[in-house]
């Protein structure tokens, strides 16, 4: 197992669709603050940006919120972003047991995104940060 060196929460942000990266910071952040969690936040550009900077700050927290959006479109791109990202981020996650949430969108289209990231609907960047803290106490 990995040895940590801080008690703080690391949120990895893709923006590359930045209003749908926005209001699922936003709920990751004030779910954070409610829970008096403390975090750092980076922000990269695209989701394949993402399990880079997880793997180089594995070591310097208890646990890590990854936010992000990929959209399907008419080209197979879709499905290698996404596989590389999940595929990269879980076999850290797992194989170093790290707590985790996770609400990198795979979507259709821009309004399922959305409906899934507005903070007055399901916001998933809240639901992400419930499950990392949620796993921060049982591991």
């Amino acid at each position: 197992m990995v040895q940590k060196k801080s008690k703080k929460v690391l949120i990895i942000c893709s923006d590359f669709y930045k209003e749908i990266s926005d209001n699922l910071l936003k709920g990751s952040e004030t779910y954070l603050k409610e829970q008096k969690v403390p975090y750092e936040k980076k922000i990269v550009l695209g989701s394949l940006e993402i399990p880079i900077i997880f793997n180089k700050f594995l070591n310097d927290y208890s646990g890590f919120i990854v936010l992000g959006c990929i959209i399907k479109g008419e080209t197979d791109h879709y499905q290698i972003v996404k596989n590389i990202c999940y595929q990269n981020i879980y076999s850290l996650a797992y194989k170093n047991c790290i707590p985790l949430g996770s609400a990198i969108l795979t979507v259709n289209n821009y309004e399922q995104a959305k409906e899934r990231s507005l903070t007055d609907k399901k916001n998933l960047g809240q639901r992400a940060a419930l499950v990392c803290c949620d796993l921060m106490n049982k591991v």
